[in-house]
């Protein structure tokens, strides 16, 4: 069985740290206007929500034009409709 569960991400260039099952899926990443955060929407096993079954995850938002690293797996794209922004998700493999 799986669940899906909903993740935030700021902004911002940073790293950021998510904890969830190391098999899980990033399946929808959108950008909530009221909140101006990002949500990423990560499909996980069911019996994942235990501690001791995640892990630290590494990802990473960046705007359109910057440079990002070839360690780095595309997770989606998400668009403030209200601004001409567009955020694009990855994940840090390293």
């Amino acid at each position: 069985m799986k669940t899906i569960h909903k993740h935030r991400l700021t902004v911002e260039s940073e790293v950021q740290k998510l904890k969830f099952s190391p098999e899980g899926i990033v399946r929808e990443v959108e950008y909530i206007q009221q909140e101006r955060k990002i949500h990423v929407w990560v499909e996980v096993p069911a019996d994942s929500v235990i501690e001791s079954n995640v892990v630290e995850r590494n990802f990473r938002v960046f705007r359109t034009g910057d440079g990002v690293p070839d360690h780095a797996a595309y997770m989606g794209t998400a668009l403030d409709v209200l601004a001409p922004e567009a955020y694009h998700v990855y994940e840090l493999t390293e």
